[in-house]
């Protein structure tokens, strides 16, 4: 029953989402023919900044046999349908399983997003969202239900009911000297629609002053930014028009910060443990021995540059 309420309410929003309550025209909502060809996410499904093949998703709470029950529900967001691993087209789709191969997301994320994916069943806004693709997946008596690979893991702030569309906003690069200033892009998730804006509206959202200073951060310090659900609206600042969106729910990305050191030499810094590589000695190896591997501005593991490697590295080469 639960579901059904969950899943009528997002059908409203949907329905709604093109028109805040402000009267502005949402810009961002809607689908085009674009977005229609995209629906394997082929579209920029391995781009960091890419605004395609996202999902919220829940735990599967009822209670049959595996795998008919048990596993998890996703919907695409912003959107009216969802593309299943059989071809067919529903509202959400189930699989029984997960597959983390390609999410460089450690045990503690993991459970991290299968604890929200569990909230989220009893949860009338999306608390976990995913990245990723549907693949098939065959179970013997049953067929093939399928089974969805996870490139990244998002959790919401807090417990605000997200409303709105759900668009990924990140730093846009425009720098000015007043405002109103354009300084945030935002692109609504699973469609081609982007705009730049002048500001987010936070206290919808009940965020406290540390969690809004830490999201800000992500927007403009990483290139996957923070995903909001959100409304147009528009004011006066300076005697200029100027356009922002108001933040109902909140979600940052989830990132495993551990990095390991591999390769046969200890010359390969990454987010994955246990890198194999051939033992083909180069001498620039020996300069990563006393140096750090971490992770860097860009989300990205790697070694951490100081005058001494770069002295290092360059009378190596």
């Amino acid at each position: 029953m639960h579901r059904s309420l969950k899943a009528f309410a997002a059908i409203s929003i949907l329905s709604i989402s093109a028109c805040a309550s402000t009267g502005v025209e949402d810009e961002s909502a809607g689908q085009t023919a674009e977005d229609a060809s995209a629906l394997d996410g082929k579209a920029d499904s391995g781009a960091v900044a890419g605004s395609y093949t996202y999902f919220e998703i829940w735990k599967d709470l009822r209670k049959c046999s595996s795998p008919s029950c048990g596993g998890f529900f996703l919907h695409r967001l912003n959107r009216t349908s969802t593309v299943c691993a059989d071809h067919t087209s529903r509202w959400a789709c189930y699989v029984p399983d997960l597959d983390w191969s390609e999410a460089a997301l450690g045990d503690v994320q993991q459970s991290q997003l299968l604890d929200a994916a569990t909230r989220d069943s009893t949860s009338y806004g999306a608390v976990a969202l995913v990245r990723g693709r549907m693949a098939p997946a065959t179970y013997s008596g049953y067929g093939n239900l399928g089974r969805f690979i996870v490139t990244e893991g998002w959790i919401a702030e807090n417990d605000a009911i997200s409303s709105g569309v759900f668009v990924r906003v990140h730093d846009s690069g425009v720098r000015c000297i007043t405002t109103p200033c354009p300084s945030t892009r935002e692109k609504a998730l699973n469609t081609s629609r982007s705009a730049n804006v002048d500001a987010l509206d936070w206290h919808p959202s009940g965020l406290d002053d540390d969690q809004v200073s830490r999201l800000s951060n992500e927007i403009y310090a990483q290139p996957y930014g923070v995903i909001v659900a959100g409304d147009p609206y528009t004011y006066t600042e300076h005697g200029q028009r100027a356009t922002g969106r108001t933040v109902n729910a909140a979600y940052h990305r989830l990132v495993d910060q551990t990095c390991y050191i591999g390769g046969c030499s200890n010359q390969v810094c990454s987010d994955h443990d246990g890198v194999l590589t051939t033992c083909l000695w180069k001498d620039e190896y020996a300069c990563y021995q006393s140096a750090t591997c971490e992770r860097q501005g860009d989300g990205q593991c790697d070694w951490t540059p100081t005058p001494e490697l770069d002295a290092c590295l360059a009378a190596a080469s």
